[in-house]
């Protein structure tokens, strides 16, 4: 079981800390699930994660995450999207859903362009809606991968102490 445990830790640890680069991958809650399979299955009862650890790496995924749904909304309001580009974002992460990695890439971008169009800006208007929404969304990336590795440290710090 021991075997298990640590494959299953290593396993969400890496996963999660992969995830953290790709969008619409939960990496840093597959992180906090490595901690939690490390607690139940591998930790020994003179050697477990504290509460602070396991708070403290709680907290930093809630920050992954928030930081991740803000950054994108953040981007594109400042470089000038309205709420037609919003929703078409939203639309565009969903049908981006069911065209793998490029789609997920790419169909917020469109999604936010036709959602500009709709709405009744002109072509340049929309596409600098959807550069703000790349350049939110590059800094979503930057945040979670910055959190993760802080969730890897401190996990790694709290096991071999």
């Amino acid at each position: 079981m021991l075997i298990i445990g640590w494959f299953l830790t290593f396993s969400l640890f890496l996963g999660g800390f992969l995830g953290c680069f790709l969008p619409m991958v939960p990496g840093t809650p597959l992180m906090l699930a490595g901690a939690l399979a490390y607690q139940w299955l591998v930790a020994t009862p003179d050697h477990r994660l504290s509460a602070g650890t396991l708070t403290g790496l709680t907290v930093l995924m809630v920050l992954s995450q928030i930081a991740d749904l803000v950054s994108g909304m953040l981007g594109a309001s400042r470089f000038g999207a309205s709420k037609y580009g919003m929703w078409g974002g939203v639309a565009g992460v969903f049908v981006g859903l069911f065209l793998g990695l490029p789609g997920l890439i790419l169909g917020p971008l469109f999604g936010v362009v036709l959602g500009e169009l709709f709405g009744g800006k002109a072509l340049q208007d929309a596409l600098r809606a959807a550069w703000g929404t790349l350049v939110g969304s590059a800094a979503g990336i930057v945040a979670r991968v910055l959190f993760g590795l802080a969730m890897l440290v401190w996990f790694v710090a709290a096991v071999w102490r």
